[in-house]
């Protein structure tokens, strides 16, 4: 078995324009308090996250709403530039490495997917359609997983997990994600 860590690092993760960038603050000291303790501020959207449809979709789920199951599970890591729909019908779980969706694409795989996940912080951004793409698979109930480290990882199938924190109220979390093989 091979385990794979597709999450990003904090604090020197990419950070999406304009959300403030995580912090790391140490502020306890074993050798002044017997033990470490360390402060993290950060937006749920840096780095390796998950939305919750509360981000897009007035009254929708927040982060504690998102289903465990729909984390774990078989997926296919693919090109950014592969056929989307194709892929759909072959698993439900999708990974792209690279690329980004349309407003049509996300239309067409909506009820064949529980989750899509990309190297890029946000999907949709290309064609200008960001909030329509979230909006459409969001309302969905599909899990949107972004900000992926996918670099070095062979296209294919494996075992997914990448389980939010149970974040109540909150439109996003911060995920560690894993590809097992």
């Amino acid at each position: 078995m091979k385990i794979t860590d597709i999450s990003a690092a904090y604090p020197d993760c990419r950070v999406y324009p304009g959300d403030p960038a995580p912090e790391v603050r140490r502020i306890r000291t074993i050798d002044s308090d017997g033990c470490n303790l360390t402060e993290l501020n950060m937006c749920v959207h840096n780095g390796t996250h998950i939305d919750a449809p509360c981000h897009f979709i007035g009254g929708g789920a927040d982060a504690d709403g998102i289903p465990p199951e729909k984390c774990i599970g078989s997926c296919i890591v693919a090109d950014g530039n592969a056929d989307l729909i194709g892929l759909a019908d072959m698993c439900p779980r999708i990974l792209l490495a690279g690329g980004d969706i349309t407003a049509e694409q996300a239309r067409a795989v909506a009820d064949k997917l529980v989750l899509l996940g990309t190297s890029g912080l946000s999907f949709g951004e290309s064609a200008g359609e960001q909030e329509e793409v979230h909006k459409i698979l969001l309302g969905a109930g599909v899990v949107l997983l972004e900000g992926l480290e996918l670099g070095g990882v062979e296209y294919g199938e494996y075992f997914l997990v990448a389980l939010p924190l149970r974040l109540k109220g909150s439109d996003g979390s911060p995920v560690r994600a894993v590809l097992i093989r």
